[in-house]
């Protein structure tokens, strides 16, 4: 049974009077919609200077992300051309050791007699006139007195044995070839480096010097074939001094590397790279340095720093200036944004631009992370996505899709040549070429990996895609792009073409191999060639 309700008492007997009461109501609904304002407001203030540092703290995470990247691509080139010059180096001195040790071996083997130095006459003169390095070749008995030479002029009276090399050999019973600081030559009055090993007679006593000397300015020939920009400098160092260097300065030889702040880290491994103010011309630089493999001596290659990383600090300053400008448009329309809450449309309104301008920004970094920082083409990544894509569409609607790959010819031979700086340049170029001969908006032109690169052409069959194979060809061929190593006397491509009406069992990687097949092929039958795959 159940229990009745009890009729309402006074005090909670509903109120059905109109006056006081709705007036309380309009005061508490106005506290709670300023209330509601107020935390908008303040939401808003929040959300703006957030953007703002978001977007400044954004930046100077890619600034330094560009720099980070910028300094190890420097450190790459610059390792890479320093292990270049050792080598060349390396040579250069090897050479003159082997003929040094032939003619020492030649005279403790037959003494030092006038009939063994008339045979070695020609020798010498031979070799000093063939090796370009080569400046003079010498041979001194045990009193420093000029024996036989390679110079055109006669010795004369002519004596050495006040040469540090020749007190050296004199006091020093070591065999080793020594290679000393660089000198002026009597004989020419230019700069020369001495390298020179000692003479025994049969009873070991010493009998002599060997020396030949290597042409400063032949060794500064070959440094200026390196590109290192207007700040650069490459230098080649002794144990304990300076040989030459690049840019030369003559009060720069004999230089002592104890003058050197980096010192201590030429000397505590074999390769590296380190950063500061030369104490030669005081010019900050980013100097990589690597040992000759045989010899005390090692090779610098500096780059001014300035000069290096000029092209980041324009793109960093540009990129920092439409960020700041980018917050202050943020920060202003914030302002207003507050300002015009009270009209609920308006607020709506900014709300929805604020989104669509972060859409875009979305979108623009997107676009960022599917490009080759080198090419300007698409890279790897997005062109798999890419492929997977459009062979699909293909799949379901049975129509063609073409892949042309394509590859630098003798590129690796390119880069020895000329540098790889000039080979970043060409394939730059060789991209710009590839992109004028794809003319749809929906084909695709990216950057495989290194110097291959491909194309990616929805609704094309074999003969389309062979078209514009020719046209991308002739189109890098038309570059010229001067390659000496080069059969042709130019950079040319290689393209293979593989199309395809996709089928169920059948996979987008399989229509790429069959391009990298018929690139293959297109290689084989001697470069500069389209070739498809039947």
């Amino acid at each position: 049974m159940k229990k009745a309700p009890s009729p309402p008492s006074p005090e909670t007997a509903p109120d059905t009077s109109t006056g006081p009461r709705s007036s309380n109501d309009a005061s508490s609904l106005a506290r709670k919609t300023d209330a509601q304002r107020s935390r908008v407001i303040f939401g808003t203030t929040l959300f703006v200077v957030f953007v703002c540092v978001a977007l400044l703290v954004m930046n100077a995470w890619l600034v330094i992300r560009a720099r980070t990247a910028e300094n190890e691509q420097i450190a790459r080139a610059n390792t890479n051309l320093a292990r270049a010059v050792s080598q060349q180096i390396d040579s250069t001195v090897a050479l003159a050791e082997h003929i040094i040790s032939g003619i020492v071996f030649e005279l403790e083997r037959a003494d030092i007699t006038p009939e063994t130095l008339q045979r070695l006459q020609p020798v010498l003169v031979n070799h000093a006139s063939e090796i370009q390095s080569i400046k003079g070749l010498f041979i001194y008995d045990e009193q420093g007195r000029w024996l036989v030479h390679s110079e055109a002029s006669p010795a004369g009276t002519k004596n050495n044995s006040d040469r540090e090399y020749f007190i050296y050999h004199q006091t020093n019973p070591s065999a080793r070839t020594l290679i000393s600081g660089p000198i002026v030559s009597r004989s020419s009055g230019e700069w020369v480096i001495p390298v020179s090993r000692r003479i025994n007679d049969p009873d070991g006593n010493f009998a002599g010097v060997v020396l030949i000397t290597l042409s400063v300015k032949h060794l500064l020939s070959v440094l200026d074939r390196f590109q290192i920009g207007e700040q650069g400098a490459i230098a080649l160092f002794g144990t304990d001094q300076l040989l030459v260097r690049r840019p030369f300065r003559e009060a720069d030889m004999n230089r002592r590397n104890t003058d050197s702040p980096f010192q201590k880290q030429f000397q505590a491994s074999r390769s590296g790279t380190v950063e500061g103010r030369s104490a030669i011309d005081g010019v900050t630089r980013i100097i990589s340095f690597e040992h000759l493999l045989d010899y005390p001596l090692f090779v610098t290659v500096a780059v001014g720093k300035d000069e290096a990383l000029r092209e980041w600090k324009s793109a960093s300053i540009y990129q920092t200036t439409w960020v700041v400008l980018l917050c202050l448009i943020v920060g202003v329309s914030g302002r207003y944004l507050i300002r015009s809450m009270r009209r609920r449309l308006v607020a709506e309104l900014h709300l929805r631009s604020a989104r669509d301008a972060l859409t875009e920004a979305n979108e623009r970094l997107e676009h960022l992370a599917q490009e080759d920082g080198l090419t300007g083409l698409a890279n790897r990544r997005y062109f798999d996505a890419r492929l997977l894509f459009n062979f699909q569409q293909a799949l379901e609607g049975q129509t063609p899709l073409a892949v042309v790959m394509v590859d630098v010819d003798e590129f690796k031979k390119y880069n020895d040549l000329y540098g790889h700086l000039e080979g970043d340049e060409c394939l730059r170029r060789i991209a710009l070429a590839l992109r004028s001969a794809v003319w749809r908006s929906g084909d695709l032109v990216a950057r495989y990996g290194g110097e291959e690169m491909v194309l990616l052409l929805p609704a094309t069959d074999a003969e389309g895609a062979l078209e514009v194979a020719q046209r991308a060809r002739l189109a890098v061929a038309d570059l010229r792009i001067p390659h000496a190593a080069s059969a042709l006397g130019t950079v040319s491509v290689s393209l293979g073409v593989a199309a395809e009406v996709p089928q169920p069992d059948s996979t987008p990687f399989e229509l790429l191999k069959a391009a990298d097949e018929a690139l293959y092929l297109a290689k084989q039958e001697g470069r500069n060639t389209v070739m498809v795959h039947e």
